[in-house]
């Protein structure tokens, strides 16, 4: 999540914001260790993010003096065929910030990876932004704040260049800024009380953020820059999930990286291990993976129940599993364990701040009734969900017959299990308040 503060007349243009995929389960040809990779096509997309700069708390006041937090880190969206946009964090609700006129728009992104360098085109004769070695240059912002943005790079070594620009970007902003722009301090306050003002960002802070992933979303441009997928999982075989299911233990070795649904709550624990399966799991677990458009995204997060998983696919050598491939019906996929750091990572659908991250361990395909097999692993979760803090232990054993819990609208209760086996778990609807 992103901090500081928005101005009153920043109107989002829309919502939802994701990384591209960072999986690195496809790699760039050869020749591009070193050529350019150019591309025109609609829809590829790259982020360029920048930190704020210091200087910024000495200009960004209001009249009275107040200081205006700016965002620590900001997120620039270049999308060949879309106007450029901005963003402070990434996730389903974070919105987005036009970055210049809405009839300028990308026309080619070209990216040298030896280099270190990315240049962006624009339509209508704006000169190219680049970033070259961390370090972001544009002619189309000056000293002068000619088109709205300020940029000074004749600053002492060592304090950074300073890049400004205007907010909410539009023609009368812009000629505002640029006809008080030797009075920095003075014109920011004015604009600040009209509901508009200034972000300052250190230009020599740029990172770009794009992977091979990003150019997955089409077929052409896959096949152009990128190698053959370690495996194809098209030509393989998918599960009969009415007959066999996978599953899985992940070890999570950071503490952070748990959840309550699946890890319990006993905070003296410092290992966890985790036993998943797919299907099952889908319920409550949304993988990051791989968008349509070749962006991280949490997998089925938004799925009704029972039509989330598509297919389960899995690599499979000498009766092991190697890797297995989730296709999800929002036309989100996801491949596990990394081929990295053989890790799963999922975000927990009923509480999205809390991810579940950890080693793959005995990942095998297995006979049998999922729904049966899920269930007896449900049974253990719920026990584990219990705050030892706040119940009866006798000899390290939870001696507590119910306990109840409010999650969002329902309250939750454990019982006893009639068949005296374990504990139940009951959800009842509250009422919604006149």
């Amino acid at each position: 999540m992103g901090g500081g503060e928005t101005y009153k007349n920043m109107n989002p243009i829309s919502k939802g914001v994701h990384l591209p995929a960072t999986s690195d389960d496809r790699a760039y040809k050869v020749k591009y260790d070193t050529d350019d990779i150019s591309v025109t096509t609609d829809g590829f997309t790259v982020f360029i993010s920048l930190e704020a700069h210091p200087a910024g708390k000495n200009m960004v006041k209001d009249k009275s003096g107040k200081g205006f937090e700016t965002p620590p880190q900001t997120f620039f969206r270049f999308t060949i065929g879309k106007t450029p946009t901005y963003s402070f964090y990434f996730g389903e609700d974070a919105p987005s910030y036009n970055f210049i006129g809405e009839s300028i728009t990308v026309n080619k992104i070209t990216i040298n990876r030896k280099k270190q360098t990315l240049e962006v085109n624009f339509s209508d004769g704006v000169s190219s932004l680049m970033v070259k070695k961390n370090k972001m240059s544009w002619k189309y912002a000056d000293k002068g704040a000619t088109n709205g943005y300020f940029y000074d790079d004749s600053l002492p070594a060592g304090v950074g260049t300073i890049f400004m620009g205007i907010a909410p970007y539009n023609a009368l902003t812009a000629t505002q800024f640029r006809e008080n722009v030797n009075d920095l301090i003075g014109i920011i306050g004015t604009m600040i009380s009209e509901g508009n003002g200034v972000y300052c960002w250190n230009a020599d802070t740029a990172k770009t953020h794009f992977s091979p992933q990003s150019f997955t979303f089409n077929d052409t441009l896959d096949k152009e820059f990128l190698r053959s997928p370690k495996y194809d999982f098209n030509s393989l075989e998918s599960l009969d999930t009415k007959s066999a299911f996978i599953s899985f233990t992940v070890a999570v070795e950071n503490a952070r990286k748990r959840t309550n649904n699946y890890t319990g709550r006993n905070s003296a624990d410092t290992d966890y291990l985790v036993n998943l399966q797919f299907p099952g799991d889908e319920g409550l677990l949304a993988p990051m993976g791989v968008g349509e458009d070749g962006t991280t995204v949490a997998c089925g997060i938004e799925s009704p129940t029972g039509r989330v998983l598509k297919s389960i696919t899995p690599v499979l050598k000498e009766g092991m599993v190697e890797q297995v491939r989730l296709d999800f019906r929002d036309g989100s996929h996801y491949i596990f364990p990394d081929a990295e750091t053989g890790n799963f990572v999922a975000t927990d659908k009923e509480f999205p701040d809390q991810m579940l991250e950890g080693k793959v361990m005995n990942l095998i395909v297995s006979g049998g009734n999922f729904k049966e097999s899920y269930a007896t692993e449900k049974k253990t979760r719920i026990e584990n969900d219990i705050d030892t803090s706040k119940t009866v232990m006798i000899e390290g054993k939870i001696e507590t017959k119910a306990i109840a819990w409010k999650s969002n609208s329902v309250l939750k209760v454990i019982v006893p299990n009639p068949d005296g086996k374990g504990s139940k778990l009951v959800t009842i609807p509250l009422k919604k308040e006149a």
